[in-house]
């Protein structure tokens, strides 16, 4: 519970657990809370009645009518899927609320406020089923009402505070985050207590000698010692902790103050004894850009160029810098790769910046755009930028900032109607720019990036999610439920039942005959084997085969290890915990070598649904040909990309009298206006795909163009596409069809973490905004949502 990002994890685990042993909640209460339906088989429950609510909470509140609470086994939200069914107006409203922990429950409130221990907990799971994006804000709400509001309260430790409570045996740890430095702050209290100057070690190669000879000497004479980056001499570190306790005479005035990354390396005796501090950056807009004012800008840098521009793209690369780095907490809708952009980066760019006016503004040359935007973006900041997508998101940045548009005095950096306006500031004097840095509202809207409104949701649940998993891999697997079940038990009938559930085996003898009886595509003589798509079929096949045995000789193994007739090794006890957590245990996702060998998904219950629909799709185009599948859900493939360059050495074959070659042509797609049950006929060129769903805006089926995304509604899905393959200089010519402003380049992913690894291919989509404001906003398609 040190970093801010473990503190409301920490203090919930507390609370939980005091509820625990005053005997207020069960274990069973903890584990509905944790994991809430993610065990539950989509396909094997009656399907949302409402439109208005997703599946995923759907499945929570299924799992929350099912429990009973508490001690007395209280069943309190038993017939909830009727009572939303009658009072749906009232549940819809409190379903899209901003702050539904706040708001009255429709038909439980008054059942909530009467239970005074149960109350708190009963909303709190509510809210986490069925607004898992409200989870944190909750939890807060949940500890406040059972610890009291100083558990909730912000915590800050002066430097003062921590010296009065640190001892000459007792040294105090600073866990360093990128970009702070206790060093001035110590420095600052050394000279109060009249140690000044502090005796500093940089730790590194060859530093051990000259900090053992410091701290001898400060030993005797009470100084004070800093040893910074202490995770580059870990060995010196053991040898700190033993001198400590060992040594017999030591100044009462001595202090250690040590700084150190966080490293698993770090002895645990001195972790133990020392007093553990973290120095986090303050997060915000408003916060890093002070921060640049204040240790980085100075009157001097002001001054360097002595010309109203300089001034400007000072402040204007300023912002950008904190805009970049401020974006990661967005996670992949921010950044696909969250890079360490630091503070090395902005002095590099100023200093080229500054060579730059001064060799053309300066001498009454025209500054060269197109060189600073390369520099910035691609040369220093895009250093760093492994990621095409992220490389194309700085540029668009660049492009937009970097222009003769911020001379004009109406700039804003926000295009969009706000109450509160971010212009650049004008004065000669550094003063006049940290006075406006001070008017910058302290919560950043996700529009100020670039972003929609939806991108908090987005953070929210990044937030929850990771919260509530953390917790699930610390509770102790050897609780009973209050049906007298043990964790053996439980896992043992979920075993049973999944192996009840496994599809039929595909036996390659079998489906092999079937394969070479397959017509190929329409206009070519080949069948079987001949047509690369049924290549790909067979392939998908054996795959889909390999991942069914390994579930089924897994899920046997674990119920046998449970009976005690086989030896429950390590590798099934890790399983074990897999399923009574709720998560797939890793063997069924990956082989030995680490590699990916399936689907990943966050819970057991989607990823066995997902298993049970590729084996029925497979089996469908297996059984009744491709004319039969008049559209193909791309999701369910474990090799899309395969089935991609199928299609093109089909479609490229289909032309041989036009002699195309394959290195020529590319994937080419459009966006139809029907969902998959309207597909009518197959063309005989090309597939049509479907079970894509778009982030960071919508697709207006009627217009056939990106538009804005509804609130709250994070992933709407595409409706079918149509892919097949054409000559690269054909596409070229076609893309006067988008518009004057072309059209958006979609990277389409298999999850929505996005990289390299998981791209599938990009599709062109219609816009009648810039292309810009759709790379600002994150744009892409993911085949699945978790």
């Amino acid at each position: 519970g040190l970093f801010e990002r473990d503190k409301m994890m920490f203090k919930l685990m507390v609370t939980l657990k005091v509820q625990v042993v005053g005997g207020v909640l069960t274990t069973e209460d903890v584990l509905l809370f944790l994991k809430a339906g993610s065990s539950l088989d989509k396909n094997a429950e009656r399907p949302t009645p409402f439109r208005w609510m997703g599946d995923k909470a759907w499945l929570n509140l299924l799992e929350l009518s099912r429990h009973s609470f508490g001690k007395e086994q209280i069943a309190v939200f038993r017939d909830l899927a009727g009572v939303i069914g009658k009072s749906e107006t009232e549940w819809r409203k409190w379903f899209d609320e901003n702050e539904p922990e706040s708001c009255p429950v429709p038909e439980f409130e008054e059942r909530i406020g009467a239970e005074r221990n149960l109350g708190p907990f009963l909303r709190l799971v509510l809210v986490r089923a069925l607004r898992e994006d409200r989870t944190s804000i909750a939890c807060a709400q949940f500890i406040d009402e059972k610890l009291g509001p100083r558990f909730t309260a912000p915590v800050t430790d002066a430097v003062a505070d921590i010296y009065d409570e640190s001892a000459a045996r007792k040294p105090v740890l600073y866990l360093l985050s990128a970009g702070t430095d206790p060093a001035s702050v110590i420095d600052e209290l050394a000279k109060k207590k009249k140690k000044f100057p502090t005796d500093k070690v940089s730790m590194g190669e060859g530093q051990e000698k000259v900090a053992r000879k410091k701290n001898d000497a400060a030993f005797i004479t009470g100084g004070w010692v800093i040893l910074q980056n202490c995770h580059l001499g870990i060995d010196y570190m053991c040898e700190v902790e033993d001198k400590l306790i060992k040594t017999a005479d030591i100044n009462d005035d001595y202090r250690l103050w040590i700084t150190c990354e966080v490293t698993s390396r770090f002895p645990i005796g001195l972790l133990q004894i020392a007093i553990k501090v973290t120095l986090e950056p303050p997060a915000g807009l408003k916060a890093q850009l002070y921060r640049t004012y204040t240790t980085m800008i100075t009157q001097e840098t002001v001054d360097k160029v002595d010309h109203e521009k300089w001034r400007t793209i000072l402040y204007v690369m300023a912002f950008l810098h904190s805009i970049v780095q401020e974006r990661r907490k967005f996670g992949p809708v921010g950044w696909c790769v969250p890079y360490e952009f630091n503070n090395s980066d902005l002095d590099a760019s100023l200093l080229f910046l500054e060579k730059h006016l001064s060799t053309t503004t300066m001498v009454g040359e025209k500054h060269s755009w197109v060189t600073i935007q390369y520099m910035v973006a691609e040369v220093q900041y895009g250093g760093r930028i492994t990621d095409d997508m992220d490389r194309e998101l700085f540029v668009t940045y660049a492009a937009r900032w970097l222009c003769d548009e911020i001379f004009n005095p109406a700039f804003a950096f926000n295009p969009y109607q706000s109450d509160y306006s971010y212009r650049i500031p004008s004065g000669l004097d550094i003063a006049a720019y940290r006075c406006a840095i001070d008017t910058i509202p302290a919560v950043d809207s996700p529009m100020i990036f670039g972003l929609h409104p939806n991108a908090d949701l987005t953070y929210r649940l990044k937030e929850a999610s990771e919260m509530l998993t953390t917790i699930i891999e610390t509770q102790p697997k050897d609780a009973g439920s209050g049906a007298g079940k043990s964790t053996d038990e439980l896992v043992k009938e979920q075993a049973l039942d999944l192996m009840s559930k496994m599809p039929p085996d595909f036996v390659e003898e079998e489906f092999r005959a079937k394969i070479e009886r397959l017509p190929g595509p329409p206009r070519l003589p080949e069948r079987g084997f001949g047509a690369p798509l049924n290549i790909f079929l067979f392939q998908e096949l054996q795959r889909l085969q390999c991942i069914i045995a390994i579930v089924r000789s897994n899920l046997n193994a674990l119920a046998m290890a449970i009976d005690g007739t086989v030896v429950m090794t390590a590798d099934l006890l890790e399983d074990l915990n897999s399923v009574f957590d709720g998560r797939v245990p890793r063997r069924w996702t990956h082989d030995a070598s680490g590699a990916e060998i399936s689907w990943l998904l966050p819970n057991i219950g989607g990823w066995f649904t997902g298993l049970l629909d590729r084996h029925q799709q497979l089996y469908m185009w297996l059984e009744n040909g491709r004319k039969e599948m008049r559209s193909f859900n791309i999701a369910y493939f474990t090799n899309a990309q395969g089935f991609l360059t199928g299609i093109r050495q089909e479609v490229t074959r289909q032309h041989k009298k036009d002699q195309w070659a394959l290195d020529d042509v590319v994937t080419h797609t459009e966006v139809l206006k029907i969902d998959k049950e309207g597909v009518r006929h197959q063309e005989d060129e090309g597939q049509n795909i479907h079970g894509l769903f778009i982030e960071g805006a919508k697709w207006n089926k009627f217009e056939g163009k990106l538009d804005e995304s509804e609130p709250k509604k994070l992933n709407p899905p595409m409706p079918v596409i149509y892919v097949t393959a054409m000559t690269g200089k054909s596409v070229r010519d076609g893309q006067n069809a988008f518009g004057s402003l072309g059209p958006y380049s979609a990277a389409v992913y298999k999850y929505p973490r996005r990289n390299d690894r998981y791209l599938i291919f990009r599709i062109l989509l219609r816009t009648v905004e810039h292309p810009h404001h759709w790379r600002l906003r994150g744009v892409c398609l993911v085949a699945q949502t978790e």
